[in-house]
């Protein structure tokens, strides 16, 4: 018999969701223990707005990141961050309770292609918000000219360029001289290059 998980008993304004939010924690393969924790952190912010004196209703993202600063200048260490809170917004939000924020407009190539890309992982490749917003996009963004610095990027932040001749040569080797800097032959960073133009 596995060991004995306790759940606690959230009181406040947003108690009607409680149950609701176990169950909807369950449905994405959240542990029993883990489920237990986010309850814990649903019942200290539900909590925390019936001091403020709000309601369910009332209850942002800016609310929310309050909530977590004044945690987080109380000295405790768990919950204290602003994307803590994401889990339990975005669960009221699919209940509607919460409003649900403007979107925020793409701004320049680098932004519209990483929003195309997210957009694709949760549509096509059916994947959960969370993965694409805490894995997959940060480590889209590495890969952008620019968007980290990485061997072969000078110092001035120019690339720099393989020739012709190399991509080909190395292609017939296998290996690319180039190794993980920007080829301008084949278009991409790329460990092995694979052009045989």
């Amino acid at each position: 018999m596995g060991r004995k998980v306790w759940f606690p008993v959230v009181s406040g304004p947003l108690a009607p969701y409680s149950a609701g939010f176990e169950s909807w924690l369950a449905s994405r393969a959240y542990s029993r223990s883990a489920a237990a924790q986010r309850l814990y952190q649903f019942d200290q912010l539900s909590r925390w707005l019936e001091r403020e004196g709000l309601g369910s209703d009332e209850l942002t993202v800016e609310q929310a990141e309050r909530f977590a600063a004044e945690r987080r200048a109380a000295g405790l260490v768990s919950w204290v961050s602003p994307r803590s809170v994401v889990l339990p917004l975005g669960y009221l939000r699919e209940l509607g309770v919460v409003p649900t924020p403007a979107a925020a407009v793409a701004h320049g190539l680098l932004e519209v292609l990483l929003a195309e890309y997210c957009c694709y992982l949760r549509v096509e490749r059916r994947l959960s918000e969370h993965t694409v917003r805490d894995a997959y996009g940060p480590a889209a963004r590495l890969f952008w000219p620019g968007g980290r610095a990485r061997r072969g990027w000078g110092s001035s932040g120019s690339r720099r360029r393989t020739s012709a001749r190399s991509c080909r040569a190395s292609a017939r080797r296998g290996a690319c001289p180039a190794r993980g800097i920007w080829c301008a032959r084949c278009g991409r960073f790329c460990a092995t290059c694979t052009w045989r133009g």
